[in-house]
C-alpha cells in the first residue's frame, strides 16, 4: 500500500422538516403549491413543474479535516469496487433500514462505438453489495436520466444494468417518469434560469447519495470549459432532460431552439455551471469511479473515441478529491498514447469544474487529500500527474 505524504451534511432533509405542508401527502402537496404535473410530446414520460415558485439552495459549509481517496487494481471488479470504498472510509455512514440512491451514468450503449460510455453492470453490483452489507435491498434504489431518444429503463436494460437491479433486489427510477422540482440559488453564478431535480431528492425519500460515474474526456461540445466527467459532472443527469437543453423550457421544440452553445446549461462556462448543478445533492455518502476503461479523446460519445484500460476503480466521499486523482488517471494514460488534448498539460487544480465545487464548500484542497492504493503498480505514475 503506498500513501502520498500530503494531506492531500446536507443529506436528503426528511420530509417533514424540509416541506411541512408535505405531512399531507405528496399528491395533495403538488396540488396545493402548483407543483403540478404536464405531459410532454418526447419519445419518454417526462414530468415537470411550476417555475413561480423555486425552492432555494445554497452553498453547504465548508468540508472539515482531511479526506481519503482509494485507488486500486484488482481482477475481480467486486474485490476492487469494496477494496477502494475501505481506503475511502468505508460505509460506516448507512445504518440498517436507511435509504440509498445510487447513480451510475447511463449515457447509453456503445452501438456503433468504438469504447464503453456507461457505468460497468459489475461496477454497480459491486457498490450494491457494499450497500446490502448495510440496509436491505428494498431501501436500495438505482436511479439516472439519461439523454433523449430512448427511456432511461430501456438505456439500463441495453446496458445490462437493469438486469443488475433485478438480480440484486433493488429498486430502479428513471427520474423522468417521477415528480421534479424546481430549485435556484444565490450562490449561482453561471446558471442564469431554474432548473428541475427530481423531488424524491429533497422529500426525504433518501438518506444517502452514492455516486458512481464512469471516467471520460469531454471534448463533444467544443468551445465549453469542460475537459472530462466523472464525480462533479455526473450530476447533469439529476438535472430534468430539458432544462439540459433549453434553460427551463417545456416542449421539446423549445428546448432545441437556442443557439449552440446557448442550450441550457451547453454554455461556454458549462464546468463552471456542472459545479454548481451539484448543490442540488450537497453531501455524497460515497463516490466510487469506474477507470476499468476510460475515453481519452471523443468522450463523451462519438464515432471517433481513443481509450485506454487502467482497470482501476477510485472512491471517495468527497467529490472533488475523486475528482481531482481521476483527472490525474485521464491525463496519464492520455500522455502514454502521445494524445494532445487542453486537459493532458493543465493542473487538475485549473480545471473549472474542480475550482468552482472548491468555491462552493463541495469538496477539499489538495493539501486536505489522501491518496491510498492497494496493487496500483504505476501509482507513481499517476500521482506525478496529480499537480
Amino acid at each position: 500500500m503506498t500513501q502520498n505524504k500530503k494531506v492531500h451534511d446536507h443529506t436528503c432533509s426528511k420530509r417533514n422538516k424540509l416541506f411541512p405542508c408535505m405531512r399531507m401527502g405528496r399528491r395533495r402537496f403538488l396540488k396545493t403549491t402548483g407543483l403540478t404535473l404536464a405531459g410532454l410530446s418526447l419519445p419518454m414520460t417526462l414530468t415537470s413543474c411550476n417555475e413561480e415558485t423555486p425552492y432555494m439552495i445554497s452553498k453547504p459549509n465548508a468540508p472539515q479535516g482531511s479526506i481519503s481517496v482509494g485507488i486500486t487494481r484488482k481482477d475481480d471488479i467486486e474485490n476492487a469496487v469494496r477494496s477502494a470504498i475501505d481506503l475511502a472510509g468505508g460505509l460506516d455512514d448507512i445504518k440498517s433500514g436507511d435509504t440509498v440512491v445510487i447513480k451510475p451514468n447511463i449515457t447509453g450503449p456503445e452501438i456503433l462505438l468504438p469504447a464503453r460510455i456507461y457505468t460497468h453492470p459489475k461496477v454497480l453490483q459491486g457498490v450494491i453489495r457494499a450497500v446490502k452489507d448495510r440496509t436491505n435491498a428494498r431501501n436500495i434504489t438505482v436511479a439516472e436520466a439519461s439523454a433523449f431518444m430512448l427511456p432511461t429503463k430501456t438505456w439500463a436494460w441495453e446496458v445490462g444494468i437493469l438486469k443488475v437491479c433485478n438480480d440484486e433486489g433493488v429498486n430502479f427510477m428513471a427520474w423522468e417518469t417521477e415528480d421534479y422540482l424546481t430549485v435556484f440559488s444565490d450562490d449561482f453564478e453561471h446558471i442564469d434560469f431554474n432548473f428541475r431535480v427530481p423531488l424524491s431528492l429533497f422529500d426525504g425519500s433518501f438518506d444517502h447519495f452514492i455516486n458512481v460515474p464512469l471516467l471520460k474526456n469531454h471534448d463533444m461540445i467544443p468551445g465549453t470549459n469542460v475537459d472530462y466527467t466523472c464525480c462533479i459532472k455526473n450530476h447533469v443527469g439529476v438535472v430534468h432532460p430539458l432544462d439540459r437543453v433549453g434553460g427551463g423550457e417545456d416542449t421539446l421544440g423549445e428546448a432545441l431552439s437556442h443557439p449552440t452553445l446557448n442550450m441550457g446549461i451547453h454554455k461556454v462556462t458549462l464546468g463552471d455551471i456542472s459545479a454548481e448543478l451539484n448543490l442540488a445533492v450537497p453531501k455524497h455518502t460515497m463516490n466510487v469511479v469506474d477507470a476499468l476503461s476510460i475515453v481519452l479523446t471523443g468522450g463523451p460519445a462519438a464515432l471517433a473515441m481513443d481509450s485506454a484500460k487502467p482497470g482501476l476503480i477510485l472512491a471517495s466521499k468527497d467529490r472533488v478529491a475523486c475528482d481531482s486523482l481521476a483527472v490525474a488517471v485521464l491525463k496519464h494514460y492520455a500522455k502514454e498514447q502521445n494524445i494532445d488534448k487542453p486537459y493532458v498539460n493543465k493542473s487538475v487544480w485549473d480545471q473549472a469544474q474542480i475550482l468552482r465545487a472548491q468555491q462552493l464548500n463541495l469538496g477539499r484542497t489538495k493539501d486536505k487529500i489522501d491518496v491510498i492504493d492497494e496493487d496500483v503498480d504505476n501509482i507513481s505514475d499517476i500521482l506525478s500527474q496529480w499537480i
